[in-house]
């Protein structure tokens, strides 16, 4: 904390110096007027620079004027933001998916199907990327299969969030404050590039930050889920007279999470108090003194190096990463349960070059290859209390350890043909082989104890399997009451191919059609613990899960006049073996279904309607089903045989079939160089199914949410405030949803906070 302050204030006091230092007030060139029209979008999604026209991919560009207007500072905000991105927060980390395909919330060891770049470097993982979006250039989501270019674990697509670097020539920066009234969060920031020298320019940003609670606590009488964060970063620039360039940066960040965001659903009569009702709403109840926290500390290094030749540009990316993460949960009730432990260390280094041909000619490519090396632990535990099962006193507890090693290499290789200036064919395929070793320990231990250094009980070894844990424990055998140990090592092997037709009808017009794969590799359960695995002498083995597959058929166009954009998109998605993360007794674990398809389309439109006001909206559809998912599961409290139920014909995990936007822009000039901005938006989504099952009780509703802001800003730079209002219906949004520990305590929610106005003070010099 005493970090970022001081470096709040330097950047503040650097903004006060700039301020004196200005002869006159810059002049600011509209981002909508009728002489300018709609300015180009680059992107880098192809690992060079083009047009967002160029990339025959579907590509969505958030800009950072976006990101600070429409109030998007973490990952789950890209949602209202993005056509068939699907993101929803919970307890744990970020359920995020792409056109139906992603990773779910619970699992801490598993890689997201979504990949995620900051600055060229790789995060697989979703505490890699929870920090706020803050001085930030643009976030580029991609979506479809990435295999060639973004590589393995890129199934459903990528986002691409590029930092602000400093510009070498240049002092420039901002700070900024913000207050929201709702739930009484607020944010300090601010960001500054420093010419060190004519060559070498130096960009450090900070930020200090609530989220305010928004949850009443009905056995407390506080409310939950208030979470704290600060975040610095500092980013050094050299641009030498040379075709040599480089970026070195450094990122600290820390959060801290008051409380749980869990809230009970469907409530079985006469389980709890009449406090609790087990509507979805805005409180909840946690038994008195549970605890309810979680924290992360993480550490980012990345340098990018780039150098040009006749040939071509070799690039590199660097980049380490490790964080420490920690959580307690109480789940919600009035009846206390237990409490769940988790504790994660993780590290990893991340390592790619590549030569990039220059764009003379009629043949460009690139080719390159990439190392990763990835070390996880996790010891987590369940600690049960059973009076809330009639037997008051009685407690037994589980522990469970997950240490994994990730070693990744692979090599990539696309080209481009043209065939005329209109008519291009790219191909490309990348090999990939990734190795994880494991060691997993499934014990018992006594309430209360720590996640290591306990000592087995017996009693609670026994008590576990009420609870699906540690099942193969038979009270008659004494040579079962014992922990498991699990010592495992599996190599996966991908070839991922690509190929995609693009043709540019002129300048403003372009086609294109593809066939993109990917692959993400299996991995293990860190959260298995009935043991059933072969290590004991079952023939089942849930402790583990093998690769999934992505095989994509896309076509679409794209327009970019100088008053309107248009871009839309078809495609057909086929998956094999999708890793499904779905809550049962052992938590929640990953295995494959058989086979899932998706099909779908994009479509998004800004049209710059006349001076100052631009319209613009987005429609997303995608059917998405389970083809073959033998022994799914079963639903709560319905009798059946999990080995003989499949899942097929059930909506894919997450998903809302239809989602879509509009959104209205006005701003004109009402004073010299003071400008208005006016803006108003509303966002509907279909709801999603949250288990596979066909459980209705998972199925959360349709909605729509609406947003409108005003803005009053001078020419480019000065000052601006701005008041924004979000989901002004007070909408109660629903996302993550999941059986709880027995079906006698129903269900558990996470929902969005509701109405919140935000009021932001900025200075940019």
């Amino acid at each position: 904390m005493k970090k970022l302050s001081i470096l709040l204030t330097g950047a503040a006091m650097c903004a006060v110096s700039a301020a004196h230092a200005q002869d006159a007030a810059p002049q600011m060139a509209t981002s909508s007027s009728a002489s300018e029209g709609l300015p180009d979008i680059v992107v880098t999604a192809q690992k060079r620079a083009q047009t967002l026209q160029e990339v025959p991919v579907s590509v969505a560009v958030i800009s950072a004027d976006s990101l600070r207007e429409d109030r998007i500072t973490t990952v789950t905000g890209l949602a209202t933001a993005v056509p068939n991105l699907a993101v929803s927060a919970t307890p744990f980390q970020p359920f995020v998916a792409i056109r139906g395909l992603g990773s779910g919330g619970g699992s801490r060891a598993l890689e997201q199907s979504v990949a995620t770049y900051i600055d060229g470097v790789y995060a697989g993982r979703p505490n890699q990327f929870l920090n706020p979006y803050f001085d930030v250039e643009r976030v580029e989501v991609v979506r479809g299969p990435q295999g060639v270019l973004f590589g393995i674990n890129a199934n459903a697509g990528g986002i691409n969030i590029v930092n602000k670097k400093a510009d070498t020539g240049k002092f420039e920066g901002y700070v900024s404050a913000g207050y929201e009234f709702a739930n009484q969060g607020y944010n300090f920031e601010g960001g500054v590039s420093v010419p060190v020298s004519p060559t070498l320019g130096l960009r450090v940003a900070g930020r200090i930050g609530r989220d305010g609670a928004y949850l009443d606590n009905l056995v407390s009488g506080k409310e939950d889920g208030q979470e704290d964060h600060e975040i610095g970063r500092a980013i050094l620039s050299w641009r030498p007279d040379s075709p040599f360039k480089a970026d070195l940066g450094y990122e600290y960040s820390s959060s801290d999470r008051q409380g749980t965001t869990f809230q009970s659903a469907y409530v079985v009569p006469g389980v709890f108090d009449p406090v609790e009702d087990g509507d979805v709403d805005y409180d909840h109840t946690t038994p008195a003194g549970s605890p309810n926290r979680t924290k992360i500390k993480s550490h980012n290094v990345s340098l990018n190096m780039s150098y040009d030749t006749d040939i071509g540009t070799f690039s590199s990316s660097t980049g380490y990463s490790a964080f420490k993460y920690s959580q307690s949960l109480t789940p919600p009730g009035t009846a206390f349960v237990g409490t769940v432990y988790a504790d994660e260390k993780f590290k990893q280094f991340y390592q790619e070059v590549r030569l990039a041909s220059s764009d003379k000619g009629a043949f460009q490519y690139i080719v390159g290859g990439t190392y990763l090396h990835q070390s996880d632990s996790i010891p987590q535990g369940l600690d049960v209390s059973f009076a809330a099962f009639g037997a008051p006193g009685l407690t037994s507890a589980v522990r469970n350890d997950f240490q994994l090693k990730n070693d990744t290499i692979a090599a990539f290789v696309q080209g481009t043909y043209k065939f005329t200036p209109e008519l291009s064919l790219t191909a490309g395929v990348r090999y990939s082989t990734v190795k994880k070793d494991v060691d997993y320990t499934i014990s018992a231990a006594s309430f209360g104890d720590p996640l290591t250094g306990y000592t087995f009980n017996p009693m609670s070894a026994v008590l576990n399997g009420n609870f699906g844990w540690m099942t193969y424990v038979n009270p008659a055998d004494p040579s079962t009451v014992r922990p498991t140990f699990i010592s495992r090592s599996r190599r996966f092997n991908a070839w991922n191919p690509s190929v995609s037709v693009n043709w540019e009808f002129s300048r403003r017009l372009s086609a294109y059609a593809s066939f993109t794969t990917g692959t993400k590799s299996g991995g293990f359960n860190d959260q298995e613990k009935s043991g059933l695995v072969p290590e004991n002498g079952f023939v089942t083995d849930p402790f583990a899960f093998n690769s999934e597959k992505a095989r994509n058929v896309e076509a679409g166009f794209k327009f970019a006049g100088p008053r309107a954009r248009f871009n839309a998109a078809v495609f057909h998605s086929k998956y094999k073996d999708m890793q499904v993360s779905q809550p049962i007794g052992n938590g929640v674990v990953t295995s494959n279904a058989g086979s899932a398809h998706a099909t779908g389309v994009e479509l998004d439109a800004q049209v710059l309607v006349a001076d100052g006001l631009t319209l613009s909206g987005d429609f997303a559809y995608v059917d998405g089903k389970y083809d073959d998912f033998p022994g799914a599961g079963c639903i709560p409290g319905v009798p059946c045989n999990p080995a003989t139920t499949n899942g097929a014909g059930g909506t894919l995990i997450g998903l809302p079939k239809v989602t879509g936007s509009a959104r209205a822009v006005y701003e004109v000039n009402i004073s010299g160089d003071l400008n208005l901005r006016l803006q108003g938006r509303a966002y509907y989504n279909d709801g999603a199914q949250w288990t596979a099952v066909h459980d209705p009780k998972t199925r959360t509703p349709s909605y729509w949410t609406f947003d409108a802001g005003v803005t009053l800003a001078q020419d480019d730079k000065g000052w601006s405030l701005s008041l924004l209002g979000k989901n002004l219906s007070n909408e109660v949004v629903q996302g993550y949803l999941l059986p709880a520990l027995s079906p006698v305590f129903g269900y558990q929610v996470v929902v969005s906070p509701g109405r919140q106005f935000f009021l932001d003070l900025r200075y940019t010099f």
